[in-house]
């Protein structure tokens, strides 16, 4: 829902905005390849006493964008795999996606893993500003998948038990949820520039967010 609230907030927005040449006007297609550093609140449902979570991992992503107008362009995009993780103390129990687990209680811990596949996107995307600097604004379509596994030690989730010796995967999501982002750009040249944007979305009705760092080149 914050999410579909964000993407009414900067369609509105956007459409006030005055209208600049932010690029060569002669380059319709580009392409762009950077990384992103993305934090995913997907475990954070599992906190309490002696659970450590590491909720955020790298991703690379590459988009192929075509401008219909000078400031608004229409993007694609492939975001790759990454996983984040939560280590459950001996004992620990509890609910997580409405059905109950718990840790063997063998005296050690177990570790379960939320690994997303590729990902990909379909979106709008505005640029505009002045000479070298300028504004980026994003709004569009998040596609996902992720699995959750049992990496080391035993879990029973809703009455099954699992084992991280052969990674068993417990639950499988797919889906698909908006996303916004906003940012700066600086070009270095026509065809050339750098990108910085804070990206937001959803993955399993859980908040993820993150900054991105891109490399553009127009064709």
């Amino acid at each position: 829902m914050k999410n579909k609230l964000g993407c009414a907030l900067i369609l509105s927005i956007v459409s006030t905005l005055p209208l600049a040449v932010s690029a060569d006007d002669s380059s319709k297609a580009y392409f762009s390849a950077g990384m992103m550093k993305m934090t995913d609140e997907g475990l954070d449902v599992l906190k309490g006493t002696g659970v450590t979570i590491d909720d955020s991992d790298r991703f690379y992503n590459f988009i192929v964008g075509y401008r219909v107008s000078p400031n608004f362009a229409l993007e694609g995009s492939i975001i790759s795999s990454g996983e984040i993780s939560a280590s459950l103390p001996d004992g620990d129990s509890g609910t997580l996606f409405g059905k109950t687990y718990s840790e063997s209680g063998s005296g050690s811990t177990a570790t379960i893993k939320a690994k997303t596949d590729n990902s990909y996107s379909l979106g709008l995307k505005y640029s505009g500003g002045i000479g070298r600097l300028g504004v980026n604004i994003k709004v569009g379509q998040l596609f996902w998948d992720v699995d959750y596994s049992v990496s080391s030690g035993t879990i029973t989730y809703n009455g099954n038990g699992f084992n991280g010796s052969t990674s068993d995967r417990f639950h499988r999501v797919d889906g698909s949820d908006p996303y916004v982002g906003f940012g700066v750009f600086y070009a270095f040249s026509k065809n050339s520039s750098i990108d910085l944007d804070y990206i937001s979305s959803e993955i399993n009705d859980s908040d993820i967010s993150g900054f991105s760092l891109s490399w553009v080149r127009n064709f």
